[in-house]
Order: structure tokens, then sequence, then C-alpha cells
């Protein structure tokens, strides 16, 4: 009695004898794919867990007297998720507790400063940030004024006198 095989395996043992590398081929194909599938899902996962940790700092900064270092890390995650308004506002939150601090005096100034070149009264409330900046502490304002994105400010008359008095004030 002769045995029959299935057409298919008997089309794949042609298909795998005919062109050896085949297989290869497509185990390649499949790894990568699964590789690419773990990505999307990797950078899921992390959105998520960014997501709740904004979520627990949000949370923190609303109860009574959270502390500076609680609005610093609520403004540090509100800034690396580009949302430059809401991380300037909890900056200065920081900035009243102690304005001598220098993380929040750069991310409040990085964040005024983006939003002053796409509202021009945003650019009032940079010039004050800086004023008040100078005032406090005139060598981080100085940092401050040789940062990419504060350059495009000095064009105007007004912020070049203040990065003069910075620098004059850095002197001392």
């Amino acid at each position: 009695m002769h045995r029959h095989r299935p057409a298919f395996i008997t089309v794949a043992s042609f298909m795998i004898q005919r062109r050896s590398r085949l297989p290869a081929v497509i185990m390649l194909l499949a790894l990568t794919a699964f590789g690419v599938g773990m990505l999307f899902a990797r950078r899921g996962a992390a959105n998520v867990a960014e997501e709740s940790q904004l979520a627990a700092l949000k949370a923190a900064v609303e109860k009574p007297d959270p502390k500076p270092e609680t609005w610093l890390a609520y403004a540090q995650a509100l800034k690396s998720r580009l949302d430059y308004k809401a991380a300037a506002v909890a900056f200065d939150q920081v900035l009243k507790a102690d304005p001598y601090q220098r993380d929040a005096r750069l991310g409040g100034a990085y964040c005024q400063a983006i939003l002053g070149q796409s509202n021009a009264g945003d650019v009032e409330n940079f010039l004050k940030f800086m004023r008040d900046t100078i005032a406090v502490d005139p060598k981080t304002a100085k940092a401050i004024f040789e940062r990419p994105e504060v350059a495009v400010y000095l064009s105007q008359a007004r912020f070049q006198t203040l990065k003069m008095d910075a620098i004059a004030g850095s002197m001392d």
C-alpha cells in the first residue's frame, strides 16, 4: 500500500530542497517582525509608566504644602512632555520657595524662552523672568543668555542690555 503525503508538505519540502535559503529568510523575517512588535510594546509600556508618574506627581503637588523638590520633579516631567506653560508655572512654584534653586531657574528660563518664541505676550514674561534672575543670581542669568533657545531674543536691545547686566553682575 502506497502512502500519500499531503500536498502542502510535498510543496514545502520541494521549495526547501530547491531554495535552501528560504527557511532562513522566513525565520529572519519572523524575528524582525517580532522585534518590531516588542519595540512598539515597550514604548507603550514606557508611556504608561510616564503617565502614571506624572499623575502621581500632580496628585502630590495638589496636596497642602508640597515640598519644592516635588514641584521640581513635576516641572521637569511636564517639560519633558513639552507642556511648557504648565512646566513654567511649576518651576515658578519652586522659585517661590527657593529663589536660588538653579535647576528651577534654568528650567523656567527654557520654558519661558520657548513660550516667548510662539507668543508675543510670553516674551514679556521671559523678560520679567530674566530681570528677576539677574537680581537673584546673575551668574545663572549669564549662563541662560548663552543658551541656544535664548539667542533669538538677543537681537532686541532690551535683551542685549539684560545680558550686559548679567555679565557685569556675574563678575562681582
